[in-house]
């Protein structure tokens, strides 16, 4: 055989070798370098993944989970006395969220969106829903849900009468105060989530406002009627009289009082309940009824049927298309009412400007429950 065949021979076989080890061998040179930085940025990527996945439950919890987290504003005085949070509780089944049936599909009506972000109903077990999602609650009469949507107060009116909070899904519960009214004054938070408005017990009887970011809290006397409403600002309160003849509205701290009386309403009507107040103080939505009809107790009433403008000491007349049951005024200066049409219950948002934007039809499940609070 000729010197030749056997060199092609051999070339051709290490040019078959390299060819199947080519895949495992590093490149030598610029190539050797090229090769680094790919690996490099395949492994950084990895490491981002595994330190995001990681690090977004921490976030998470401390931006909700830690209302300590929170600065109270300046100008607080001494703080109310409150017992220390008892030890966090894991939620137990049975106070895990658990799915509804889910409610039909809502048609928008006159080209208009379905209202966004999430709607809190409450039924008459005290328990919450929202968004096909059924979770815990409190108390039927003192419940509420904190504006941002990630929290739970009531008052354990039939047992200790403190005032208690949890998650949303019913975990992490603690006692935030000894001894709280939770009928006629029954807490309310502020539009930040971070203070609460109620009325304490023996300790510093009155009004207070506490910060759940704890040293420091507000005594604003004793109260001077029932179902308190703190607008979104921040700036003013609302209570009902204690003999239904008028609502005030003035500042947290006293000043620019305006009180409405039975006048404002006209055609006999009187005042039941007082449910809403808007971010501004400049509106407030109460409940009537005609003169000599039944009024009810003294524990809240979440529904409303009028819209009164404070400062001119008028009706408002909504433009909602339908009859006003219920109204949740939003930190932007509009308000998301629930308005019966004839056919059926509708979800209608207005922006601060009075002027429809966005519509959604309840389920018959929906709508046979109190409507709460409102998340936009």
């Amino acid at each position: 055989m000729p010197d030749a065949d056997d060199d092609r021979r051999i070339s051709d076989a290490f040019a078959a070798f390299r060819a199947n080890v080519s895949p495992c061998i590093r490149p030598a040179g610029v190539g050797a370098v090229r090769d680094t930085v790919r690996h490099r940025r395949r492994v950084a990527a990895v490491a981002a993944v595994v330190v995001c996945a990681v690090a977004l439950p921490a976030i998470a919890y401390a931006a909700i989970g830690d209302p300590r987290q929170v600065t109270p504003p300046p100008g607080a005085t001494s703080a109310p006395p409150t017992p220390e949070p008892s030890s966090s509780a894991s939620p137990s089944p049975s106070a895990a969220p658990s799915l509804d049936p889910p409610p039909p599909p809502s048609s928008p009506s006159g080209g208009l969106p379905p209202v966004p972000g999430t709607v809190f109903y409450l039924d008459q077990s005290g328990r919450l829903h929202a968004d096909g999602r059924r979770y815990p609650g409190g108390e039927l009469t003192s419940v509420n849900v904190s504006p941002d949507g990630t929290r739970v107060t009531w008052v354990d009116s039939s047992g200790t009468g403190d005032l208690l909070m949890s998650d949303v899904d019913g975990g992490n519960r603690r006692t935030v105060h000894f001894d709280v009214d939770g009928s006629c004054v029954e807490p309310i938070w502020s539009g930040d989530s971070t203070r609460m408005l109620f009325v304490s017990g023996p300790f510093v009887p009155g009004v207070v406002i506490g910060y759940f970011a704890g040293g420091a809290g507000d005594h604003l006397g004793e109260p001077l009627g029932c179902h308190y409403r703190w607008s979104a600002d921040g700036e003013r309160l609302a209570y009902l009289h204690g003999d239904l003849s008028a609502v005030t509205v003035s500042d947290v701290y006293g000043g620019r009082e305006r009180t409405l009386d039975r006048e404002v309403l006209g055609g006999d009507r009187v005042f039941t309940d007082l449910a809403a107040i808007s971010a501004d103080g400049g509106r407030v939505c109460v409940s009537t009824v005609p003169e000599g009809e039944p009024v009810g107790d003294v524990a809240r009433n979440l529904s409303c049927d009028t819209v009164i403008d404070v400062a001119r000491r008028r009706v408002v007349d909504v433009p909602i298309g339908g009859e006003l049951r219920a109204v949740l005024f939003t930190p932007d200066g509009g308000l998301l009412a629930r308005v019966d049409t004839g056919s059926g219950s509708e979800l209608v948002l207005l922006d601060a400007d009075d002027r429809l934007i966005a519509r959604t039809t309840e389920s018959p499940a929906e709508a046979g429950r109190s409507l709460l609070s409102y998340t936009p």
